[in-house]
């Protein structure tokens, strides 16, 4: 993979570029700015529990295509990586942590924070990316001011998936953008909760519907809850959130350019805030956030 978008067509690379950009431009205005890693945190009014946010995501937004079909030895992707300025990605995690954070624990003092990126990422491979992510992490907070006074600290980072998930393609990390131009006879998987695995939003008519072909932003992290004082692991949870998307108004042959660079900013970055805020709310593989209660002793019989 090259950090470039010289495999993507320039209308996609230029829809790309500016639907990410709303989105960072926006988070100046709607987020305290967090801190790179070379400064000091900046924190809320004084409350009695303290919690990190740390969103180390990087700055590469994945962009993944599926191809017409090809030889069984080569990938069937059309891949590129596009570098977003001023942690814009990060940024958009923060807001949906901490809008989380605040509204299930309003007494918590919010200390937010990101990692700015170092080398390209795409000079590690795939695999090594999360523990190098990680070492930086805590090589940042060993020295961070202040963080003897805090409870815990909620790590963000990318997480990468070799295989692929419900119509999505293989080999994604992070944030990004998968774009299924092409019908497949799949099979459609009904799952415990009733919703079938390839129901898609048209945001055209603003309802669900089914489609063989989308555009789905991607949201594949990690979660490491750290002991703020010791660092140690406290907790981790993988997510492999995605949202597929349609828009049954526009008459594009290519789904790829059925919606706008404006509506698409929008639908990237609410998804990716809400599934940041989903870290914290889901009840499933949620990160619970607060002091270990003890059970009273069960009665003898």
């Amino acid at each position: 993979m090259r950090r470039s978008s010289t495999l993507v067509s320039r209308w996609t690379a230029r829809t790309l570029l500016a639907a990410l950009m709303l989105p960072t431009l926006m988070a100046a205005q709607s987020v305290a700015q967090p801190v790179a890693a070379s400064a000091s945190g900046q924190l809320t009014t004084t409350k009695s529990r303290t919690i990190g946010l740390l969103a180390a995501v990087g700055d590469e937004f994945q962009y993944v295509r599926l191809k017409q079909s090809v030889g069984s030895n080569l990938d069937p992707y059309t891949r590129s990586t596009i570098s977003v300025p001023d942690q814009g990605l990060n940024k958009m995690v923060l807001r949906g942590l901490d809008r989380a954070v605040a509204a299930q624990y309003p007494d918590a003092e919010i200390v937010m924070m990101t990692l700015a990126p170092d080398s390209p990422m795409t000079e590690i491979l795939p695999h090594e990316r999360e523990t190098h992510t990680m070492s930086r992490v805590k090589a940042l907070l060993q020295t961070y001011p202040g963080r003897e006074r805090w409870d815990e600290v909620m790590v963000v980072t990318p997480k990468w998936l070799r295989t692929d998930r419900e119509g999505m393609g293989t080999k994604l990390s992070g944030i990004g953008l998968y774009v299924q131009p092409l019908g497949a006879n799949r099979e459609v998987v009904v799952g415990a909760d009733g919703v079938m695995d390839d129901e898609i939003r048209d945001i055209g008519q603003n309802k669900r519907d089914r489609s063989n072909t989308y555009v789905a932003p991607f949201f594949y992290i990690q979660m490491t809850v750290l002991d703020a004082k010791t660092l140690e692991v406290l907790r981790t949870e993988a997510r492999y959130d995605f949202r597929k998307l349609i828009n049954s108004d526009s008459t594009a042959l290519d789904v790829a350019k059925s919606i706008t660079p404006e509506r698409l900013s929008i639908e990237i970055e609410k998804f990716v805030e809400s599934a940041a805020r989903r870290l914290v709310v889901d009840k499933e593989g949620s990160v619970d956030i607060g002091p270990v209660k003890k059970m009273p002793a069960p009665v003898q019989k």
